[in-house]
């Protein structure tokens, strides 16, 4: 992607919202159709910035309908490194149309046996942009000097070594915005705008939110536990 590009299109998620549209399985919007209708909702409803998606047939769907940037992933497997986790499947994402892929950057051997680098390499042969999903400020660091465009918060908490709590992982937003060179998203658990603002003014070039804007069933849910109990 020529640097004028890249320049253009990571400007313009700064300081700006973005928003994931996905479903876990078994959920009744697990579809691209829905996924997609989903999407074009939050864009005629709010100015965000880009949206994130995940799989091939998603992807494909949504940007059918929207003209955002798309940050691209594809989850194969439920344990260990499974956000994109090899070469192929992050060309198969920038194939299908994601100007940015996001992968699992963190310290963990991957599926393949490769290294990291070698799907960072893919990726930018094909023009698109790495999104490094990570759990600690070390791998994020180790992202960036393997080329990584962004560095993502995604994975704090959801590794075991990495810090558990329930809110965004806003110290961790603040140390990789003090030690790497390209832009932070915070992404994980961002339950709130409050929460979203602080994560911004923590450091964050931009913010991801998925479950509090577009998993109904979860917003149901924690509506439904703030109520008194039935009578």
């Amino acid at each position: 992607m020529p640097a004028e590009r890249v320049r253009e299109l990571l400007g313009a998620l700064r300081g700006r919202l973005i928003v994931s549209c996905q479903a876990a399985p078994g959920d009744p919007l697990r579809a691209p159709e829905h996924m997609a209708a989903v999407a074009a909702s939050v864009v005629a409803g709010a100015p965000v910035a880009a949206i994130r998606v995940q799989g091939v047939a998603d992807i494909r769907a949504v940007r059918r309908v929207v003209a955002l940037p798309l940050i691209g992933l594809w989850k194969d497997g439920g344990e260990g490194v499974y956000i994109t986790p090899t070469a192929a499947h992050a060309r198969a994402v920038a194939e299908a149309g994601a100007e940015i892929v996001a992968v699992d950057a963190t310290g963990r051997p991957r599926p393949d046996g490769r290294p990291l680098r070698d799907t960072v390499e893919s990726v930018h042969t094909l023009g698109r942009l790495v999104m490094a999903d990570v759990s600690t400020a070390d791998e994020g660091v180790a992202a960036a000097a393997l080329g990584a465009d962004l560095i993502s918060t995604t994975l704090s908490g959801y590794t075991p070594y990495s810090r558990q709590q329930s809110g965004p992982d806003l110290a961790l937003i603040t140390e990789l915005a003090d030690r790497v060179d390209v832009p932070v998203l915070a992404e994980g658990r961002v339950h709130t705008p409050e929460e979203a603002r602080t994560a911004i003014e923590a450091g964050a070039w931009a913010v991801v939110v998925g479950g509090a804007i577009t998993a109904p069933a979860a917003i149901a849910a924690r509506f439904a536990a703030a109520l008194p109990p039935g009578r």
